[in-house]
């Protein structure tokens, strides 16, 4: 039932790799939506509902089916009499009297003004938007999936850049420390070497806790304990291609909210009906099979015993009833409109969206070429002032700005493949792709 989402994989790191977590297993994205599709909360919950709507869209629920009941009774009564003579003594006397009943009873309904048929109609409309309301609980959770496992691998990749400016920092260090020993430079280039080393590593402890905070959001999503451990895969690239002619054809198509908002329409139109039948006429049928014994202590009879079959038909002809009838048609009819409102507005936010997200992912896509060649451009001026920082020719000040320039272009580059992946999962999310 559910469609399953394919990521493109590939790289544009060559920097060396900040060792994970040997022992723990490595987690895929296609992995990491298997499992939330088995175990996520919130698809169960939906799961839930749409079950329930599917076991209430039934003909009987609609009144569309007779009820039959079996009904017994029994009464016994204990009376005292007393007579009086003329010519002999009175005598009391204790009589018993029982009644025993017992019968099956038919009742239904033949016609209500098609509400019956309106009605079970609508339990279809329930039933079709509780499966509509759970694709969009999937969608929506295979996007937060996505979007979390993300966010660990945009982690990762800073803690690579900060690992590889560590080490850039202590070949810097090492540098400082030789000139000084050698007597060809200050103290200060060495000192502020170890300011910078310390800061950076700081920095990767810092962004280790960030990816170990998002491990746990993930493991969550997946139900999971918060502490098990994975690894993910560190790429971030994408080769989508996004089209808007094509996605606004699939919104329209394919995208749940809108679908659910759409059904609810329907729904409410439904309503509407089912409430102007309320004052048409009503005719019922109903039946009885009865058995019924008497028991009389007391009488001439002693004991009457029937068996028989009623049969009948009633009709019901609203005249008055306060005005009810036409206000509950007028309140629907509001409700009505409200959907529609609701689904057109969901149109122009949906439209909206899609023109930000394509937006961004065009913008990002032209950025990324020029933060890929900063980041080559930046390697190389951090070699060649380190060089010429080793062979004495300047102070530590240049390759620390190397390095800082070295260190912005690679955050700048990893935040810009991460935007495009999260704007493609939002696209996908649009178009109902997930």
């Amino acid at each position: 039932m559910f469609r399953r989402y394919k990521l493109a994989v590939g790289t544009f790191i060559n920097t060396p790799t900040f060792a994970q977590n040997p022992s723990a297993p490595l987690l895929t994205p296609d992995e990491a939506v298997r499992i939330a599709l088995e175990a996520n909360y919130d698809i169960r919950i939906s799961q839930a509902d749409a079950d329930i709507a599917r076991l209430n869209n039934t003909k009987g629920n609609a009144g569309m089916l007779p009820t039959v009941n079996f009904v017994a009774n029994e009464n016994f009564t204990l009376s005292a009499s007393s007579k009086n003579w003329r010519m002999a003594p009175s005598s009391r006397k204790r009589r018993p009297f029982n009644n025993a009943n017992a019968g099956v009873q038919l009742s239904w309904t033949l016609f209500d003004g098609r509400r019956m048929q309106i009605t079970k109609k609508r339990l279809g409309e329930l039933e079709s938007l509780g499966q509509t309301n759970l694709q969009n609980t999937v969608q929506q959770t295979t996007a937060s999936v996505l979007q979390g496992y993300y966010d660990i691998v945009r982690g990762r990749l800073q803690e690579r850049a900060l690992a590889e400016v560590i080490l850039l920092n202590e070949e810097r260090l090492r540098i400082a420390e030789a000139r000084l020993a050698a007597g060809f430079a200050a103290q200060t280039d060495a000192l502020q070497a170890r300011i910078d080393l310390n800061q950076r590593r700081a920095d990767l402890i810092l962004q280790q806790a960030l990816t170990a905070n998002a491990k746990r959001l993930l493991n969550r999503l997946l139900v999971r304990p918060p502490e098990t451990a994975f690894n993910v895969d560190e790429t971030l690239t994408t080769t989508y291609n996004p089209e808007r002619n094509d996605l606004v054809q699939k919104i329209l198509a394919n995208n749940p909210s809108l679908m659910s908002l759409q059904k609810s329409m329907e729904i409410a139109a439904l309503v509407v009906d089912e409430n102007r039948a309320l004052g048409r006429p009503r005719l019922t049928g109903n039946g009885q099979l009865n058995a019924v014994r008497s028991d009389n202590g007391a009488g001439f009879t002693l004991s009457n015993t029937q068996a028989g079959l009623t049969v009948g038909v009633g009709l019901v002809v609203p005249i008055y009833a306060g005005g009810n009838f036409k206000r509950q048609v007028e309140v629907a009819q509001l409700a009505a409109q409200q959907s529609t409102f609701l689904l057109d507005n969901q149109r122009l936010q949906l439209e909206t969206e899609l023109d930000n997200q394509l937006a961004t992912y065009l913008s990002q896509q032209q950025i990324l070429g020029l933060e890929e060649e900063n980041v080559r451009i930046a390697r190389e001026n951090l070699n060649v002032s380190t060089e010429r920082f080793r062979v004495g020719t300047t102070n530590g000040l240049e390759p620390q700005i190397a390095q800082n320039s070295l260190e912005q272009a690679l955050s700048r580059r990893d935040l810009v493949l991460y935007n495009l992946k999260a704007a493609e999962i939002r696209l996908r999310l649009l178009a109902g792709e997930l």
